[in-house]
């Protein structure tokens, strides 16, 4: 599939019975996250060697991993009209994804995100990647899915972690689209408590918003796809810093919180309150630590940078700006995040 195609997008309470005829039905691969095969594998049956397990883990998005499903594939005598089908959260969608865009060329595939960070956000839009040398999605392609289920049935079995991982993208995105924000002020603290109404509108108000966002630029090379990365700039530095030992959501919280106070002069009040009272409350173990040298220089590698640090940044709801420093700009300013607020004392010098 290409930039002037779609993904056919079904939302549904359980849709076990569509998933397992997709995952019975001829020519496909199932590339099945560990953790989630041992829970539902059973309801979704692949034939004898068209099934890789992955580990779960950011450890996994690897070329090293891509490789051995790759090599899977060709064992299992899969060919340019096999269907890969990823079923797991976002760093099964992001590997299947890539190894279906790299396999003989490039395949269909099908994505059934099973977290609520992946079914809210890195399930539509077509991005697939990698990491490597330590730089999150540092290689990968644009490759929409053919088919994309987000079935609720499985959010159940989410760990508190994995929940809070998928509220990070949750606030990101409330800032950005007028219906997720006003879903936010009314039914945010159903959605913590896991409400089902709450969790089905939110689910859907992001999908339908990113989903806009990205078909009118597909391949981010007009810049209005850039503000979803909001927070992720100072995020995914964070994350690569701290080895991946929290959920990315947990690092696009503090992200977000961090950038609007690096930026605090073009930033409104209101947006810095919500954000240090989110933050404090979801983000229990506190900011990592880091050092500011450490962390600009991750920041000088993300791959929105146009020669200066690039930081897509909250100024009011709605009102998303890209701002520039240079690394060293950006070391300083990180420097003095703790006497903005204390949360950041353990990024030091």
């Amino acid at each position: 599939m290409n930039e002037t195609q779609k993904s056919r997008i079904l939302i549904g309470d359980d849709l076990s019975a569509d998933i397992a005829a997709a995952c019975g039905g001829g020519n496909v691969f199932i590339l099945f996250d560990r953790r989630v095969h041992g829970l539902f594998g059973g309801r979704f049956c692949a034939e004898e060697g068209r099934m890789f397990l992955m580990e779960p883990g950011e450890d996994a998005k690897s070329p090293a991993v891509a490789g051995e499903i790759v090599a899977a594939m060709l064992q299992g005598g899969c060919n340019r009209k096999t269907t890969l089908i990823a079923v797991g959260g976002g760093v099964a969608g992001d590997l299947g994804g890539f190894v279906a865009s790299v396999f003989m060329r490039g395949i269909d595939w099908i994505n059934v995100p099973t977290t609520l960070l992946s079914q809210v956000d890195s399930s539509v839009g077509g991005k697939t990647a990698v990491n490597v040398g330590g730089v999150k999605n540092s290689m990968g392609r644009f490759h929409l899915p053919k088919t994309v289920y987000i079935s609720a049935h499985f959010l159940p079995a989410l760990p508190p972690r994995e929940w809070v991982c998928g509220l990070g993208e949750i606030v990101k995105t409330a800032y950005l689209d007028a219906a997720v924000y006003a879903l936010y002020k009314t039914s945010f603290s159903d959605l913590c408590a896991r409400d089902c109404r709450a969790v089905s509108a939110f689910v859907r108000a992001c999908v339908a918003f990113k989903e806009a966002v990205t078909a009118r630029d597909f391949l981010e090379t007009t810049g209005k796809r850039k503000i979803l990365n909001a927070g992720h700039t100072l995020g995914h530095a964070l994350e690569a810093a701290d080895g991946h030992a929290r959920s990315h959501g947990e690092y696009v919280l503090i992200g977000l919180y961090a950038e609007a106070l690096l930026f605090r002069d073009d930033v409104s009040s209101e947006v810095v309150s919500e954000l240090k009272t989110v933050v404090k409350a979801l983000v229990k173990d506190g900011c990592p630590s880091a050092s500011a040298g450490q962390l600009g220089a991750l920041c000088a590698m993300d791959k929105k940078n146009e020669g200066r640090v690039s930081f897509m940044v909250i100024a009011a709801p709605g009102d998303i700006r890209e701002l520039c420093l240079s690394p060293a700009e950006t070391a300083d300013r990180l420097r003095a995040l703790a006497a903005a607020d204390g949360f950041f004392d353990p990024i030091g010098a």
